[in-house]
């Protein structure tokens, strides 16, 4: 049984009762006068117990979907996410382009194009009892073989992207009040990585072997790791065997009072 029906459930019955009482007259000011108090202390009651639960779930413990990947060449990802955290790297079920944790609050479109997978995902917020996954963490899991775009639309979030395993040709997001930790792909020959986001905390991770040139056009903090990166101009560093390197990341930040750090 998932935790919206526990949740509703006996908030349902206890609606019905009031009801009834009322009807009876043995219930002064109304059914719902005495049921709106009740659905807020079950809401905040059920927030904590949920967020307890969660770090006892596990991806594989979690109800999941799944997207086969349907002989696919190549494919592309986009996410819409309102509030509270994703978490994105490899590691899909055999057969498929991607395995997801599935909640109320998520809706998904799938295409096959000519031999490109085209998959969009509407995953609503998960810091409500009643919306979003049990585990409470939208988590998703790619298809390491199959080159991928991927766009990430997000508000107030905490986003995890692990793409170290996976052949990601470009990278998007677009977001808010945002922390954001993205490890970049380790085996792609041309990786174009574009982040645009308001107030966020973004954490840029580079794996050996790949070379790196990175441009910022933030108003806030800055810390790159000149060593490795050294800077060219204001706002531009690069590795200084990127010309040569057979693997290479461009990283494009766009944003506000923004806090990045690359290393």
């Amino acid at each position: 049984m998932r935790r919206a029906e526990l949740f509703w459930g006996p908030l349902l019955i206890l609606l019905g009762v009031l009801f009834f009482l009322d009807q009876m007259g043995y219930l002064p000011g109304g059914a719902l006068s005495w049921f709106l108090p009740f659905l807020v202390m079950a809401a905040g009651a059920w927030i904590l117990i949920g967020g307890l639960q969660a770090r006892k779930m596990s991806f594989e413990t979690s109800e999941q979907f799944s997207v086969p990947l349907q002989e696919a060449r190549e494919a592309s990802l986009v996410i819409h996410h309102g509030v509270g955290e994703i978490r994105l790297q490899a590691g899909a079920n055999p057969g498929d382009f991607l395995t997801g944790v599935s909640g109320p609050g998520m809706d998904k479109k799938i295409r096959l194009n000519d031999g490109k997978l085209e998959v969009e995902i509407d995953a609503g917020p998960n810091f409500v009892p009643f919306i979003g996954p049990d585990s409470g963490l939208w988590e998703y899991r790619l298809n390491e073989d199959v080159p991928v775009s991927i766009k990430v639309e997000a508000g107030a979030s905490r986003l995890d992207f692990d793409l170290s395993d996976l052949r990601v040709t470009h990278f998007s997001f677009e977001g808010g009040a945002s922390s954001v930790n993205l490890k970049l792909p380790a085996r792609v020959e041309n990786a174009l990585i574009d982040l645009e986001a308001g107030a966020a905390s973004i954490d840029v991770q580079v794996p050996d072997g790949v070379a790196l040139r990175f441009r910022n056009k933030s108003t806030g903090s800055l810390d790159v790791d000149e060593a490795r990166f050294p800077r060219r101009e204001t706002g531009l560093y690069q590795s200084a065997d990127y010309a040569a390197a057979q693997y290479h990341a461009e990283v494009n930040v766009d944003g506000g009072a923004t806090s990045i750090r690359v290393h």
